[in-house]
């Protein structure tokens, strides 16, 4: 045999081991086990179909089309997961299948599969680069993991390549919450200060805590790291008389002065600071002028001014201060030439009192003042011009029939003192993640849409912006409250899509026409009857209509109810005064004490209107789940969505209830309140259909 013969024969048993290697069998077993589940699958037998495929899978992992199919089957089976792992090994060439990866991803979400999804979607972020919705899915996705922190960084370089797209912006304060920075993010810091800059793009409501994070490791207020040890009297005196103003950066750090100026501090060690920093200035108004201490502090204590305006005053006073304010307008109405100057005392006096209350008829003065000062031009705009022309609104609002009962009257009463609550920043455009009943497409049909016991307007004004095509009818007892949201949906551009009315719910019985949407949050449980209340809402609503409720949790607000005894043992009157004394007491007991720990983790209790709200309210009925979910049969209403954005209980809700995956059943809800009684610390929220 020469070697040509011999070279033949050694390739035909090379051929012939290959035809009996157990590659080649395992091959041969994977594809018949795909070809029959496919053809099961097409016979319309799927729950046979899948163990096969399972197993054609084990047999040869590669078949990308098997792994294809199974995740398309896995839609609405709770027990057959998607491995994306596997998925993105077995797929050559994944250009040509960024439709099926979009479409495992809606199943993964769907199925709750949240970290296979975020395999999944940052595939797609690969394959789509340019893409940044796909980017900001992803960023959404990591929140949905717990990873805050890493998602909001995703949202801001999306914002730093798009800041025109102003959707972007609206995620990224959507999403906001509390987060541990490991370090100062310089990016995070300029992302929020855009949204600073741009405050009917901007729901600032979120942003607290992110902002003084950013604040506390930010080189530029390296200072207020001592807060915490200058609240002491003597500590304060001996720091203050060692720093220069114009040395304390702080105190020029334009990103702190912009969150001091638009959002309500809810940090009690900071705001015993600045109260001790403020009494400082108050009492030593005439020395540090006189030293020219006070030119250093100008924009930091008309920053100031508009926090305390913000917060209405809710900051603690000594007898001093009143006296040293009192002496200030003095010297104003005297127009003395010694001491600060008048613009310089004007923003100190704004500290404590409103310069609409103390000086009413100085508008010309005051607008010669703030022409070249910035900071008093912000100043004069919170505590002057919006307050008069809110005064001038007031007096031609429309009116809808009348007030029913005493409670009423007496709710009223409430928030014709304390208008509820105050803001000053507002998304006014529609955001991906914003709480819809419906698919988002739907968003943009001609609704009618009531908003019943809209306050201040935030929430008529919010949803204006959220159904860009909708007629939005807002009501509310208190025309003081009305006032300000019509101001407001004048500078949001939205006015022309909102009709405010000064109406009780009851009396709406008499209304003439039916709503497609009505949204009551945070309303029914302040009625004397919340059942009457809801049914005379639910008689306007079309059949199958939407209806969002907010209603109080019996159980997550214990420690509420705790307060509210304080407040009545204590006999504090719902005044400014009463409830700055109730306050400074609850300060006063031991930091571990449960309701003071439990209080002070409220923003609410960092503004008197809101204060007053949360436990001095003079009508305030609880309720838990079952009674909801009975209250609802009897109105024909069946819950479609409960709103809860917290990732962690939401990923501890579904991993104790599986099987529910719209999150919408009430009853396991209560079963999950059971053991964790702080869900719903502020509300129960839920959107719900009219069936008939």
């Amino acid at each position: 045999m020469n070697r040509k013969d011999r070279r033949a024969q050694e390739k035909a048993q090379e051929k012939a081991k290959a035809r009996t290697s157990p590659t080649v069998k395992i091959s041969a077993v994977a594809e018949a086990l795909k070809a029959q589940g496919m053809a099961l699958k097409a016979a319309g037998k799927e729950a046979q179909a899948i163990p096969l495929l399972i197993e054609a899978l084990k047999a040869d992992a590669t078949l990308a089309d098997v792994h294809f199919t199974l995740a398309m089957m896995a839609r609405g089976k709770a027990d057959l997961k998607i491995d994306m792992d596997a998925i993105n090994r077995a797929v050559a060439n994944k250009k040509l299948l960024c439709t099926s990866y979009l479409v495992i991803l809606n199943i993964l979400k769907g199925k709750k599969q949240y970290r296979e999804a975020m395999v999944c979607q940052e595939e797609l972020c690969r394959l789509m680069p340019d893409d940044m919705d796909e980017k900001a899915n992803l960023a959404l996705l990591y929140n949905l993991a717990g990873q805050r922190e890493k998602a909001l960084i995703a949202l801001a370089e999306i914002i730093a390549v798009k800041p025109e797209e102003k959707k972007y912006r609206g995620v990224f304060l959507n999403i906001l919450g509390p987060v541990t920075l490991q370090q100062h993010e310089p990016l995070l810091k300029l992302t929020l200060q855009g949204c600073f800059d741009n405050i009917y793009e901007a729901n600032l409501n979120k942003a607290y805590a992110l902002w003084i994070k950013l604040v506390i490791s930010d080189p530029e207020c390296s200072d207020l790291q001592e807060a915490e040890r200058l609240i002491e009297q003597a500590d304060f005196e001996n720091w203050i008389d060692n720093h220069h103003p114009r040395d304390l950066n702080f105190l020029h750090c334009r990103f702190f002065l912009d969150g001091l100026r638009l959002m309500i501090l809810n940090d009690v060690v900071l705001e015993q600071f600045l109260t001790r920093l403020r009494r400082w200035i108050c009492l030593n108004a005439e020395k540090i002028a006189n030293t020219s201490q006070i030119e250093a502090l100008e924009n930091f204590i008309c920053a100031l001014g508009e926090q305390c305006f913000f917060n209405e005053y809710i900051f603690a006073q000594t007898p001093e201060e009143e006296e040293a304010v009192e002496t200030l307008i003095r010297l104003l109405q005297n127009r003395s030439a010694s001491g600060p100057s008048r613009l310089q005392t004007c923003a100190i006096v704004s500290c404590y009192k409103p310069l609409i209350d103390v000086f009413p008829d100085n508008a010309t003065e005051f607008s010669e003042l703030a022409a070249n000062h910035p900071a008093f031009k912000n100043l004069v705009a919170a505590q002057f011009n919006a307050p008069a022309e809110e005064r001038e609104i007031k007096s031609r609002l429309e009116s809808f029939g009348f007030l029913e009962d005493d409670t009423s009257r007496k709710v009223q009463q409430q928030y014709e003192e304390h208008p509820y609550p105050r803001w000053i920043s507002i998304n006014n455009y529609p955001t991906p993640n914003d709480d819809l009943p419906f698919a988002p497409d739907l968003r943009f049909k001609p609704y009618k849409i009531l908003v019943a016991g809209c306050g201040t307007g935030r929430h008529a004004i919010s949803t204006a912006a959220c159904y860009p095509n909708a007629r939005v009818t807002a009501i509310d007892l208190s025309r003081t409250s009305l006032a300000y949201a019509q101001r407001k949906a004048n500078e949001s551009g939205l006015a022309n899509r909102l009709r405010f009315l000064h109406a009780d719910i009851l009396s709406m019985k008499e209304w003439d026409g039916r709503f497609d949407i009505i949204e009551s949050s945070g309303v029914l449980h302040h009625m004397q009857d919340p059942f009457k209340g809801w049914q005379t809402l639910n008689d306007l609503l079309v059949t199958g209509g939407y209806f969002k409720v907010g209603l109080y949790s019996e159980l997550a607000r214990q420690q509420i109810v705790e307060a509210r005894n304080f407040v009545a043992q204590g006999g504090y009157p719902a005044t400014d005064a009463g409830i700055r004394q109730c306050r400074s007491d609850i300060l006063s007991l031991p930091r571990d004490n449960p309701m003071r720990q439990k209080l002070i983790s409220f923003t609410d209790f960092f503004s008197t209107s809101l204060l007053r709200d949360l436990i001095f309210h003079v009508q305030e009925h609880r309720m838990t789940l079952p009674q909801i979910d009975d209250m609802m049969k009897r109105l024909n209403l069946t819950c479609i969505s409960l709103n809860m954005t917290i990732p962690e209980i939401v990923n501890r809700y579904d991993k104790m209830f599986p099987q529910d995956l719209a999150r919408c059943n009430l009853l396991n809800w209560h079963e999950f309140e059971q053991k964790f009684p702080d869900t719903f610390a502020g509300m129960y929220q839920f959107w719900c259909k009219k069936i008939a």
